[in-house]
């Protein structure tokens, strides 16, 4: 069965949900993975979605290949169902709503994004999430029932986009609704009144997804993203030069003015920009009297705004906010564009197939110049663009604008939308599944035997294989060792835990300790001194005498901080460590054993035998949420060599359990259960008024 792999679906996202998965099938925890970066809070980096229901029961059911692909595709028709019925909603057109959400779902930003499915599934829900809010703000064209439903929606949509565990998309998320809100809710005491109660359960919603959102922020807390410079969250934003894109689609050989094809990608469909035109040409008085169009039309300049970064300054007031200042790629904000493209779009067909139907000719005329403007853009990137495209492709725009201006005119005519449809979906789905490589799929067993895994076996130790935080140039190069059986020390993801073992100042040492068997021969690896090179694996240089994952020791060197603890590392002498540890003396020259008797994912179970107290250290990656108990009785628990975690064993055979429990999970789920059984009481409360206001007139009579 094939599994989608391009780009980041391999590198990242199927190894953290084959985890995912075995831990399910194996009643394992999953909130721990110990197989990245020697240790990593998986449920704090909430790329997997781990407490999110639709990802347990696929993952929980199905095979991992089966649940992956399913996890990717389902995004795309619950939001272009959510899309129709919130276009049919406002326009109360069925052909303008389909061609909305036709123009949505296969936008730019939709398809080209295919590789983060935890960003289309966050965005999935804005359409359903406006439609629930336009319920409740303007309930008097609904029924009690359908009010109820959309107050049910809005805290459970809500928890929904934050169990998915992508914040930033959810943010943008936020500030469409917000928008939207104040739009349609506050012009009138009733409308504040509905804005009151939409906060309380958003606030629900807030709470409800606190099992998600209090770990995230305990991972942020403990990640190098705060250790950034303060321009990092500034890269890769929108230029002057990307607007050409809405005009000309394969301008460039990256189709956009940068590198980052899938983040820069602001093309929307030739004939989406038509429409746009005729929704606002030549009756601005229509526009002030369309309250969507006019919302969208304030969404979409502020969310282009937000994506010209530093250079449009509104991000940088973003930037300044908590949580969300963290955020990077202004160019993100484009997915709102879209969004709104998509509704003034639909509202312009709307506008447009009214007046057929009236016999009236609403065509604008300054139509036929798009395509004009089209071909004027391919010859300004031909003549003064270095990486300018094919002259196939360049001209491919104007042929396409050509084209939805034709059929715009025939439509005005009298034809039939139909093939309106179609060209949208031909247009969008050429320009977005030939980037995103939908067709790319090998079976789990094809990946697993082409992974470039180094000699030996996975028992052997760890492997250093991405090069992200080491010496040399940056690359990524993934966690795709994990499906083949291997333990990263190092990994790829965005919320990178600290690391002092390896960083910069990597050492043969530090590499020992870490447990690190093989690492990547790229990224300036060949200048650490002692590993060894071999003609037989030249991608791979060997970590002579790793140390094991279980040590007892006496040897102890106090380090002031980190920073000086960081140059202090001995594979062979001693372990670093931060506080004072007192040993009681005995026999120096016993032989303490340790050996794992239990290993799963976030529980360890130890046992120790020594002539003497010990200190034992476990190359598991430290964090505060780990207890520790020694004979069943809560013990302090010790960053060893900075990294790593560790206890003060007595003389005697002793069973040491490890187990990770930290607060930030343990309080989000109190607060999420809580937060279902008020929403529980609130439904029923409301179901109660309901049938007694049915029930009082029928006794009046």
């Amino acid at each position: 069965f094939g599994v989608f792999l391009a780009d980041d679906l391999l590198n990242y996202h199927l190894p953290i949900r084959q985890f995912y998965s075995q831990a399910l099938q194996h009643g394992d925890a999953f909130d721990w993975m110990p197989s990245l970066f020697n240790g990593f809070y998986l449920t704090g980096s909430g790329q997997a979605g781990t407490y999110h229901p639709w990802h347990w029961l696929l993952y929980r059911c199905l095979p991992v290949s089966v649940a992956f692909n399913l996890e990717l595709v389902s995004s795309y028709p619950f939001m272009l169902a959510g899309m129709v019925l919130f276009l049919k909603r406002h326009l109360r057109r069925r052909d303008a709503a389909w061609l909305g959400g036709v123009i949505f779902t296969f936008s730019g930003f939709s398809l080209m994004h295919f590789l983060h499915p935890n960003a289309i599934a966050v965005i999935a829900h804005l359409p359903w999430l406006l439609l629930a809010l336009d319920v409740v703000l303007r309930p008097g064209i609904s029924s009690r029932r359908t009010r109820l439903l959309a107050e049910a929606g809005i805290p459970l949509l809500t928890s929904s986009q934050l169990l998915l565990g992508y914040p930033q998309y959810v943010w943008f998320s936020l500030l469409a609704e917000s928008i939207y809100c104040l739009s349609f809710g506050g012009t009138s005491f009733a409308g504040w009144k509905s804005l009151l109660r939409l906060s309380f359960l958003k606030l629900l919603g807030l709470m409800i997804g606190a099992v998600q959102i209090l770990p995230s922020l305990d991972a942020l807390k403990h990640s190098v993203r705060n250790q950034l410079p303060a321009d990092y969250v500034y890269q890769d934003p929108l230029t002057l030069a990307d607007m050409l894109q809405w005009i000309g689609p394969y301008l460039t050989q990256s189709r956009v003015f940068g590198e980052n094809t899938h983040e820069l990608a602001v093309y929307c469909g030739a004939l989406p920009v038509l429409l746009v035109i005729v929704a606002f040409w030549g009756q601005k008085s229509h526009w002030f009297r369309s309250p969507l169009t006019r919302t969208m039309t304030i969404l979409g300049v502020i969310a282009l705004w937000l994506s010209f970064g530093q250079a449009g300054g509104l991000y940088v007031l973003q930037a300044q906010l908590p949580f969300v200042g963290n955020f990077r790629w202004p160019s993100r904000g484009i997915v709102l564009v879209h969004f709104a493209v998509a509704v003034i779009a639909a509202a312009g067909f709307s506008r447009l197939a009214e007046a057929v139907e009236k016999g009236e000719d609403r065509l604008p005329p300054i139509l036929k110049f798009v395509p004009i403007l089209s071909m004027l853009a391919a010859i300004g990137t031909w003549m003064f663009y270095k990486d300018v495209a094919s002259p196939t492709q360049l001209f491919l725009g104007p042929v396409l604008f050509v084209l939805a201006w034709q059929m715009l005119k025939e439509f005005s005519r009298g034809a039939i939308c139909l093939g309106l449809m179609l060209f949208v979906v031909g247009d969008l789905a050429a320009y977005g599944l030939n980037y995103a490589v939908l067709g790319k799929t090998k079976s789990m067993q094809q990946i697993q035997a082409e992974i470039a895994a180094p000699p030996g076996s996975p028992n052997d130790g760890r492997v250093v294989g991405e090069i992200q935080i080491m010496n040399g140039p940056t690359k990524y190069r993934g966690n795709a060792l994990l499906l083949a059986g291997w333990n990263q020390a190092d990994g790829y993801e965005g919320l990178l835990p600290q690391m002092h073992l390896l960083g910069e100042n990597t050492t043969l040492d530090s590499l020992r300790i870490a447990g690190v068997k093989w690492i990547v021969n790229d990224g300036g690896h060949d200048q650490i001194d002692g590993l060894i090179q071999s003609e037989q694996h030249p991608d791979w240089l060997e970590v002579p005498n790793p140390l094991p994952r279980l040590r007892l020791t006496r040897n102890m060197l106090l380090a002031a901080n980190a920073a000086t603890g960081t140059k202090s590392f001995s594979a062979d002498n001693h372990v670093v460590v931060l506080e004072e540890i007192t040993l009681p003396s005995g026999d120096e020259n016993n032989s303490p054993q340790a050996f794992i008797t239990s290993d799963r994912s976030g529980n360890i179970e130890i046992q120790t035998d020594s002539a003497n107290s010990q200190l034992l250290v476990l190359s598991e990656h430290h964090h505060p949420g780990w207890r520790v108990t020694v004979n069943g009785q809560p013990t302090k628990l010790i960053r060893a060599d900075l990294d790593f975690m560790g206890c003060v064993v007595p003389a005697g055979t002793n069973k040491v359990q490890f187990n990770f429990q930290p607060d930030s999970l343990r309080h989000g789920k109190m607060i999420s259960i809580s937060a279902l059984v008020l929403l529980f009481l609130y439904l029923i409360t409301q179901v109660f008024l309901w049938r007694r206001d049915r029930e009082i007139p029928k006794s009046l009579t």
